[in-house]
């Protein structure tokens, strides 16, 4: 669940759930959350769900794949919610900071950033940038989880680096400037 902020949004969310167009706050409405059809082509490699992931489907990766499944010098940062390091779709495929050394409370590359090994949390403020919440791992699989594994999903980029980049706390809220600081540190 995610908290409505701004009072505008929060009343138009109330005015429509009372007229009936929108079931009780916090739930997302039929029409909006329709069953997703399994997906109609085959599955690839050893990734056991990969037929359950209907818009990798839609998305028609299978011709992508035939050019390219990513390409391990591309990094991609994920500012979100952080993101799973340790998930076995994602572990291999963590960008990992070549200038610092994990867990010995230093900057070791002078960047500004105690043992920013995997990226940066910038909603607690230190160099663990877990998730809290899953969003992030969730989207960082979608990108680049690790294909033909035998686990899990299949990502669209199967070797592209993921950079954890959090700005969103477990409450899922966020600062637009740590948002800023996210863009910056990547």
């Amino acid at each position: 669940n995610f908290k409505v902020r701004d009072a505008r949004i929060r009343a138009e969310l109330i005015r429509r759930q009372k007229a009936g167009i929108l079931g009780g706050l916090g739930e997302t409405p039929a029409a909006d959350n329709p069953e997703i059809p399994a997906a109609t082509t085959p599955g690839t490699g050893s990734d056991p769900l990969f037929n359950k992931q209907w818009g990798m489907n839609q998305l028609g990766v299978q011709t992508a794949w035939a050019t390219t499944k990513g390409r391990p010098e591309i990094v991609v940062a994920v500012i979100d919610t952080g993101v799973d390091y340790n998930h076995p779709d994602l572990n291999a495929n963590m960008w990992t900071n070549p200038g610092e050394i994990p867990n010995n409370t230093i900057d070791d590359d002078g960047n500004g950033y105690v043992d920013d090994f995997y990226g940066y949390d910038f909603a607690n403020k230190d160099g663990d940038p877990m998730d809290d919440v899953d969003h992030g791992t969730h989207c960082s699989g979608t990108i680049g989880g690790l294909g033909n594994n035998g686990v899990g999903v299949t990502g669209v980029a199967w070797t592209t680096r993921i950079m954890a980049v959090k700005f969103l706390s477990a409450s899922g809220s966020g600062s637009t400037s740590n948002a800023i600081k996210c863009i910056d540190y990547a």
